[in-house]
């Protein structure tokens, strides 16, 4: 016999979750808001440090052209100041 799935137990799991998201969201803003321009700082310099003990993967063809395109544009605005 397959089981059934109980349609009041699935909606309370899924207003669970909704709660649970709301709630690391809310924690998220309230973090954030918290940290001083220091902090950030080195909160930003140590998850590149983390970032740079991993093997440097090359940059896609892609990215490298879209970076050629917005330097042309940044020599073109500053000629035309």
């Amino acid at each position: 016999m397959v089981p059934t799935l109980d349609g009041q137990v699935v909606r309370d799991w899924l207003a669970g979750q909704r709660a649970a998201a709301e709630r690391i969201a809310a924690e998220r803003v309230r973090f954030l808001l918290a940290l001083t321009p220091e902090r950030s700082l080195q909160t930003y310099l140590e998850l590149w440090n983390l970032r740079a003990g991993e093997q440097l993967r090359p940059l896609s063809p892609l990215l490298l052209a879209m970076r050629r395109a917005l330097a042309r544009l940044a020599e073109l605005g500053s000629e035309r100041e």
